[in-house]
């Protein structure tokens, strides 16, 4: 374990506001957004903009979205993704970055007018190892065919021994809680709701639109954006053709900024192999993360972070961790983002995931071609995304989650249960999907291998597909 308790939020926490109150009894609307991380504001925002009429619910409030655990990364380069996209062709590979410069073109401006800070960085893929040159050679030669301005740099700005890297100018980073704040607190002043604490039990489709089950009641809506990394329930099936993984954060003091390599605090970095090591600066801080792993599969999450903690003192001038934190996003099986109809040709339930750790400018891009969509304005780039774009593509993962799902319900005979200290005894059957869950000491939370459902130690839902707490026993 760390030496400062881990957080579970991101360490710019700023707060979220007054919470609204949603009034009992069926609320009708023209389109409900689930889930107000930066893919649902940015859409509520677009869409109230487009004359609709928008609710927003979110299942806890800002601190505990993504977005605001995230590495506040506003980058087009994206470690080594669009050399692996590049399999898709070129024209995929052009589609994804007009997106995302879509995106990152939105966020800057939004975000002046609302007076969050933006900071301009370069964007270093840097390979750590011999091995990692061919990859990062991929990623600059996918560059250069699209013609971005991206350069090889022998000796980059780097606290490690590396063997060259890729950097891309003009990229940026924010304060991820900090900038959501703002957008919710924006969508409000023009009148949007936005329903914190409201979790979405069941989305029932209808002739007259989509029916939603949520623990303050019902809404009925036209359309509905599902903006919850991973659409909750069984909806359509794309819970299969996702992964869930979550990853490690710290922020440290730097003892001794001259002892940097020059050129370190102008640039944000990430590893272009295995083990992942994502750098930047902030507020004076120094921000590291990396040793992800699946959900709910990694026996020992505290000796990760120690591996990350050791790996930081070995190679920078700090002291002690002031915070760590884990954040949880979902990985495609064609590494794109999913981003349209959640049942093929049906309109009325559009979701957004699949981001792979890049959620801010995918995200800021996915409320652009959603809102786009709804309000009959469509982006040029937009098909690319949609989730029946191709066909589904199983990997290993796959036959991994698979092998897991089978050994579990073997388990789930037995109706295995579990209980902590202070807390109830529980089922340890994932209510999802049959998964047995595993306690993970770390985060005091018990997690689901199968497809990533997260859960408190009394039992209550924290996140994942997952619609309804683990039993009491």
């Amino acid at each position: 374990m760390s030496e400062t308790p881990f957080a579970a939020t991101d360490p710019g926490d700023t707060g979220a506001g007054t919470p609204e109150i949603m009034a009992p009894g069926p609320l009708r609307t023209d389109v409900a957004v689930v889930g107000a991380g930066l893919t649902g504001v940015v859409t509520a925002q677009l869409l109230a903009d487009g004359g609709a009429h928008v609710v927003v619910l979110d299942a806890d409030g800002a601190r505990a979205t993504t977005t605001a655990r995230s590495t506040g990364k506003l980058s087009v380069l994206q470690g080594t993704r669009l050399a692996r996209i590049a399999r898709y062709g070129d024209e995929v590979v052009q589609d994804y970055l007009a997106a995302n410069f879509a995106g990152l073109g939105w966020l800057r401006r939004t975000l002046d007018d609302l007076n969050v800070p933006v900071e301009n960085r370069d964007d270093l893929t840097v390979a750590s190892t011999p091995e990692e040159v061919a990859d990062v050679d991929a990623v600059l030669a996918t560059c250069a065919r699209q013609g971005l301005a991206a350069q090889w740099e022998e000796d980059p700005p780097y606290p490690v021994r590396s063997y060259g890297a890729v950097r891309l100018p003009g990229q940026a980073q924010v304060d991820p809680l900090r900038m959501l704040s703002a957008l919710r607190a924006r969508l409000r002043s023009r009148g949007v709701p936005v329903y914190d604490g409201v979790r979405v039990r069941q989305v029932r489709r209808a002739r007259s639109g989509v029916a939603l089950r949520t623990t303050h009641g019902t809404v009925l809506a036209d359309r509905v954006v599902l903006a919850t990394g991973t659409p909750p329930g069984r909806l359509g099936g794309l819970f299969l053709r996702l992964e869930a993984g979550r990853s490690l954060l710290t922020t440290w003091e730097v003892t001794d900024p001259t002892a940097l390599p020059p050129g370190f605090t102008e640039t944000m970095s990430i590893t272009a192999g295995s083990p992942v090591r994502s750098l930047r600066m902030a507020d004076g801080l120094l921000m590291v993360g990396g040793e992800g792993y699946t959900v709910g599969r990694e026996r020992d999450p505290a000796r990760r972070l120690a591996v990350l903690d050791e790996w930081t003192r070995v190679h920078f001038p700090v002291d002690l961790p002031r915070h760590a934190w884990a954040a949880q996003d979902y990985t495609s099986d064609t590494d794109l983002p999913l981003v349209g109809p959640a049942v093929p040709g049906d309109d009325r339930v559009l979701v957004a995931t699949g981001y792979a750790k890049w959620g801010l400018t995918n995200g800021a891009a996915a409320g652009l071609a959603l809102a786009g969509r709804i309000l009959g304005d469509p982006v040029e780039w937009g098909p690319t995304f949609e989730p029946w774009a191709r066909r589904p593509a199983p990997r290993t993962s796959t036959a991994a989650t698979f092998g897991v799902q089978t050994r579990d319900w073997a388990c789930a005979a037995t109706r295995p249960s579990g209980e902590r200290p202070g807390a109830p005894r529980v089922s340890r059957i994932c209510p999802h999907l049959g998964g047995v869950v595993r306690w993970n000491d770390q985060e005091q939370s018990w997690d689901c291998p199968v497809h990533g459902s997260r859960f408190g130690p009394d039992g209550t839902l924290l996140e994942g597909p997952a619609t309804e707490d683990l039993a009491r026993h």
